[in-house]
């Protein structure tokens, strides 16, 4: 009987993890919607009811206040005794202007271009091609292109991804003896502004397209740190510029295949000195069934952009055939790894 008991009891608790993770996705939404009507920015100072809120959202008084309520539910949120909201410490970060903010990636995660390709999961695996491409008619990167306002968000949402990454690089890795890094497909600067304020000796260039170059060049004036930077208008496809100590790119490779990656990689060969080094930040599968988020990575980068994360053995591989040698791996405290070359 008791061993009967047990088998209920672990297949109730199996029952119940597996629709905790199918109903999840109610919980990116409900954290989008918050996003968009910047509810963690309006009870940063005090709580304040959902009929406040309302009042200065626009949403309507009880739906508002449901959200909330499932909101603190899963912890973003706190009610308190006379029914306002306040924030806890994860709703903290989505905060705009927090350290750390989280607030671009809410935005994106909810956009409803982007759901449309996670919806088409099945093509991928089907086709193995990114479903995006089946949603849209074409590819992510063009899409974004002919679209700024959806362009402004992919890229505010790239932006939280670096800056809760932009600590842990440079506390992993030791840049005092770099005089340059060009930063090869850099975004909109905030991994170079991170660089830049760190160490003072560091001169930076940003490699991106036009639009996003332009973005990059104004953070870089509002930090003060236009004299020690350029933002370069380019095509890493094409070639990158020379003369630099350190060639960073971080989360770029992931977004390709093999055989693009391999391009890019090459373009970098190129133009590397005899001394020069590669720096990759990716996220790296690790061997084993084990959880990693780089395995869930992976299936946004099929679904979404047609790239890959990949192993260690796939990174040395694709290095290698680009005339780089993988020297070494740095961990870092974020799923990002350093992944260090020099030209074989």
């Amino acid at each position: 009987m008791n061993a009967i008991r047990t088998r209920e009891s672990q297949s109730n608790a199996a029952a119940a993890t597996l629709r905790q993770m199918i109903l999840s996705f109610r919980v990116t939404q409900m954290i989008h919607v918050a996003a968009k009507l910047q509810i963690a920015d309006r009870v940063a100072e005090a709580p304040q009811t959902a009929s406040q809120l309302a009042a200065a959202t626009g949403a309507e008084p009880r739906a508002l206040y449901r959200l909330l309520r499932a909101l603190a539910a899963v912890g973003i949120f706190r009610e308190t005794g006379d029914g306002a909201f306040a924030l806890t410490p994860v709703g903290q970060t989505l905060r705009k202007d927090a350290a750390g903010s989280l607030h671009g990636m809410a935005l994106l995660y909810g956009e409803e271009w982007l759901w449309q390709a996670y919806g088409r999961m099945h093509h991928s695996i089907q086709t193995g091609q990114p479903a995006f491409d089946k949603v849209h008619g074409e590819p992510l990167f063009d899409f974004l292109m002919a679209r700024p306002d959806a362009a402004a968000v992919f890229n505010s949402g790239m932006s939280s991804f670096s800056s809760q990454e932009g600590d842990a690089i440079l506390a992993a890795y030791d840049f005092s003896g770099v005089g340059k890094v060009i930063d090869v497909g850099g975004g909109d600067g905030t991994m170079a502004v991170a660089l830049l304020r760190r160490h003072a000796q560091l001169s930076g260039l940003i490699l991106e397209l036009p639009m996003v170059a332009e973005e990059a060049e104004r953070k870089l004036a509002a930090a003060g740190l236009s004299g020690r930077s350029v933002c370069t208008s380019g095509d890493f496809f094409e070639s990158v510029p020379m003369g630099g100590d350190v060639y960073l790119l971080k989360n770029i490779i992931h977004d390709w295949r093999d055989a693009q990656a391999m391009l890019i990689l090459r373009n970098c060969r190129r133009a590397m000195r005899p001394d020069s080094r590669l720096l990759l930040a990716e996220r790296i599968i690790p061997a084993g069934s084990g959880a990693a988020e780089a395995k869930l990575f992976d299936i946004s980068m099929m679904v979404v952009a047609g790239g890959q994360e990949r192993t260690e053995r796939e990174h040395r591989g694709i290095l290698a055939a680009a005339g780089l040698e993988l020297v070494r791996i740095i961990p870092t405290q974020s799923p990002l790894s350093l992944i260090e070359a020099v030209p074989q």
